[in-house]
């Protein structure tokens, strides 16, 4: 994905392009819902899974904003797209830790560790 974004950054208006890549990504998604409902296959809903996946949505538009922002920018796709993926995994593993009081390891921190490291090396 941040390949075609990479390559479409610069060449049509952030927001556009945001626009854009986020419709077709609903295109798949919403073709398995129709053919979910059409063969009458019962469809999880409630409130509470609904605004999260608003607030996902939300994300993943800023998200895709940041992107085709950086590379328009001049960001190399080879140091930009892992700093972006790193750096959402490590947020994950916080809010997961803090927020929601999954367990944490040894392991786990040093994984951690050894990612910011990566991160420090991929822009130094």
């Amino acid at each position: 994905m941040d390949f075609f974004i990479k390559r479409a950054s610069g060449k049509i208006d952030d927001f556009l392009g945001t626009v854009i890549i986020n419709f077709f990504a609903l295109v798949p998604a919403l073709l398995i819902y129709i053919w979910l409902r059409f063969s009458n296959s019962e469809i999880l809903y409630s409130r509470e899974g609904a605004f999260y996946s608003m607030i996902a949505g939300l994300f993943i538009g800023i998200g895709s904003i940041t992107l085709i922002k950086m590379f328009a920018i001049g960001a190399n796709l080879s140091i930009g797209s892992p700093v972006v993926r790193i750096g959402t995994v490590i947020l994950t593993v916080l809010l997961g830790t803090l927020l929601l009081n999954e367990s944490f390891n040894i392991k786990q921190i040093i994984g951690i560790i050894l990612s910011i490291v990566g991160i420090t090396l991929l822009i130094v």
